[in-house]
């Protein structure tokens, strides 16, 4: 999710959307286990790798977060010289419009979720997003009537992908890739690791994350998913290998109006929050995938959500609604290493 944090939300949003259990707690004496953290895309990316060779894992790690960088530079809305952003002004006076390889892709897929999930996951949310100013110190709510007519211009239906060029078809439409693009850079990131050599590591951007391999001690990776109100505390573990799992949460960019909690996940449909769903996770084979999805699921719900999940073959999800009570997709019970004491305690004693 491309966005800038003021200095207020960072520290509580990176303190771990997703805590990675014991990453760095055995070391064997052929390997060594490297981690880097730097903040980018709006939030801390981390890299850790599993590796005897020191020279190869540390530019293995500087590439993946050039290439991290370089597509931030393709995808971001904040960033006014982005690919993106120049999209964006071009589709006010052209048709249609040649764009990058990558960014294509992007769009593409983003369609394509959208469609799946009717409407939950749209990356024409562009006009909707622009009214929310959560990049201010003191965020405010955006007119009831400007939301209103931003959402005349949200509908994936109108985003044309004619070869390699992309025409948005009502005037006023602008693209967000929040809800995908981030988890496409973490699978890009992680290919990186993989073509220069590295058998295991790990790419966390802020809850959305692949693992690939084994862990020094040839255990898998073993994640935790957060408390969506207690930060240092996780409801769930599980383990991960060769999949991606993103997280999308009410409390990683919000602001609180009059007890209310006003977040950073917009319905396409309203364009306000949606307040039924505290936090949704998905495990899917790619980083883009379970970003999209786990927005998907958010918006719509415990129900809707889990059935959509229920749809897609090789993907598991969970739910905690804005009640806690936590629901699960048909497979996510057996999922590998999966620890679920903590759910048996109260998830929530204070909404907001």
């Amino acid at each position: 999710m491309f966005f800038k944090f003021p200095h207020s939300y960072v520290l509580y949003y990176c303190t771990l959307t997703i805590f990675c259990l014991s990453l760095i707690s055995c070391e064997s004496k052929n390997q060594k286990t490297i981690k880097r953290t730097q903040f980018t895309m709006g939030t801390l990316v981390e890299i850790i790798v599993h590796e005897s060779n020191e020279k190869l894992a540390q530019n293995a790690i500087n590439k993946s977060f050039n290439e991290i960088s370089r597509l931030e530079k393709i995808m971001s809305t904040y960033l006014s010289n982005s690919e993106l952003s120049k999209f964006n002004k071009l589709a006010k006076n052209k048709s249609s419009i040649p764009v990058s390889h990558d960014l294509l892709k992007v769009i593409k897929r983003g369609v394509y979720w959208g469609k799946l999930s009717n409407g939950a996951i749209d990356i024409s949310i562009g006009p909707a997003v622009k009214l929310w100013d959560f990049n201010s110190e003191k965020p405010t709510l955006p007119s009831i009537d400007k939301i209103r007519n931003a959402t005349n211009y949200i509908n994936y239906e109108n985003i044309i992908v004619d070869k390699n060029s992309v025409n948005l078809k009502k005037l006023g439409m602008s693209l967000h890739l929040g809800s995908i693009g981030k988890g496409y850079a973490v699978d890009q990131a992680i290919n990186i690791l993989k073509n220069e050599g590295i058998k295991s590591g790990l790419v966390n951007a802020g809850g959305d994350l692949v693992t690939f391999g084994l862990k020094s001690n040839n255990k898998p990776w073993s994640i935790g998913i957060q408390h969506p109100r207690k930060p240092e505390k996780i409801i769930l573990s599980l383990d991960i290998k060769d999949k991606a799992m993103a997280t999308s949460g009410d409390y990683q960019k919000y602001f609180m109006e009059n007890k209310v909690r006003h977040h950073h996940i917009l319905d396409p449909k309203s364009g306000w929050p949606q307040s039924h769903t505290m936090s949704a996770t998905v495990i899917a084979e790619t980083a883009m995938d379970a970003d999209a999805l786990s927005t998907a699921l958010f918006i719509l719900g415990d129900a809707k959500g889990i059935s959509l999940i229920n749809s897609i073959k090789g993907v598991e999800g969970m739910i905690i609604s804005s009640k806690g009570s936590a629901s699960y997709s048909s497979g996510f019970i057996n999922l590998p290493g999966l620890s679920l004491e903590k759910l048996k305690e109260t998830i929530l004693k204070n909404k907001n």
